[in-house]
């Protein structure tokens, strides 16, 4: 997350346009699709721990390319060895967790993704601070290399109680099911992404949208998002207290609406009635981006909840093949948003992720099963 903030400057290091940045972008989906089909599989095979190493070392040495090379093919490669290892830490580390929870009987699952949202912000606040600074590639590199250690730190004390390797036969990705067996669940395929595409438009555009439509000055502008992350993180942590007065269903139903509605209405008056007058459009964006995130924030959890429900196979392979249809769907959805905002403008690519929160409701009824 350290560079979502910064992704003006890496943009303009690569000489692009919207559209040619958004493309280049959407290719680490490429590396997560392949992690997603083989990781699982390896996971079972080596154990967690050395597949945290290794993924530890392609997230530090794959983000210290794509922070100082001006080469659109060299971030092109390493953009997709960047999306494998973050799939691959992701398994591996939901491998763990999984078995955890299992072992426990404690629901950590939804909470370590709120602990992910948390950790997102403060990056991202953090990052917002440095930009005009310090340069970008001496703060990425300083900072991944500081993780680096510290997560080998961390493994290693955890290391008895990683997954071994062949420990754990519920935790495994087998490749001849995911291929042989493989299943699409439309309702909770097209509703997931539906839900979780906001998240993904804003980490790539969020920075971007509101210095070059906006015209807010690089720092300030990272705002909007770590509204939107805050109020997520607020959302996962406390969605629970309504649960007795609400089905799932129904809440996602009413947040779904809410999130879309207010993303929509703040990004079309921002460009319309406060267009000459930056300050107000800004606060507008800030209000509609909390709004959207707090109604967006437990949309995704509960639709991979409902996929293991739906599904006759383990979770492990649930994950797999949600993964896969995820990843499919988000790379097309990420080409179509970067190559509207470059026919048009980034403010009418931004409305498709919006228009996709209010068409969750029809895939809701796959909740029931919840």
């Amino acid at each position: 997350m350290s560079w979502v903030p910064r992704f003006p400057e890496v943009k303009a290091a690569l000489r692009l346009t919207n559209g040619g940045f958004g493309s280049l972008i959407s290719t680490g989906a490429l590396g997560s699709l392949i992690s997603l089909l083989t990781v699982g599989h390896i996971v079972h095979k080596i154990g967690v721990k050395k597949v945290l190493h290794v993924a530890s070392f392609f997230l530090m040495a794959t983000l210290i390319v794509l922070s100082s090379t001006h080469s659109a093919v060299i971030f092109f490669f390493a953009n997709i060895f960047f999306g494998a290892a973050i799939s691959a830490f992701h398994i591996a580390i939901n491998s763990q967790g999984f078995n955890f929870q299992d072992r426990t009987g404690k629901f950590v699952i939804t909470q370590l993704s709120g602990l992910w949202s948390a950790g997102a912000l403060i990056t991202a606040f953090i990052s917002g601070f440095l930009v005009d600074r310090v340069s970008l590639h001496v703060h990425i590199a300083v900072l991944v290399i500081l993780i680096f250690l510290i997560q080998i730190i961390l493994i290693n004390a955890l290391a008895p109680e990683l997954l071994k390797a062949n420990q754990n036969l519920d935790i495994e990705y087998k490749l001849k099911e995911l291929f042989a067996g493989f299943s699409f669940d439309r309702l909770i395929s097209f509703g997931l992404i539906c839900a979780i595409f906001l998240e993904f438009a804003l980490g790539d555009w969020a920075t971007i949208y509101t210095k070059e439509e906006i015209g807010i000055k690089s720092g300030i502008n990272t705002l909007p998002f770590i509204l939107f992350t805050m109020t997520m993180i607020f959302g996962r942590f406390t969605v629970h207290y309504l649960l007795p007065r609400f089905t799932l269903e129904r809440l996602a139903v009413y947040a779904s609406l809410l999130a879309g509605l207010s993303f929509l209405l703040s990004i079309s008056l921002a460009r319309t009635i406060f267009a000459e007058n930056h300050n107000d459009a800004f606060l507008v964006i800030c209000i509609g981006f909390s709004i959207a995130g707090l109604g967006s924030s437990f949309l995704g959890p509960t639709f991979m909840t409902a996929a293991n429900a739906r599904s006759k196979h383990p979770a492990s392979v649930v994950i797999g093949h949600v993964g896969v249809g995820n990843i499919i769907l988000a790379f097309i959805l990420k080409w179509v948003v970067a190559w509207t905002a470059q026919a048009t403008s980034l403010t009418i690519g931004l409305l498709i992720p919006g228009i996709l929160l209010l068409t969750v409701p029809f895939f809701a009824k796959s909740l029931k099963s919840v």
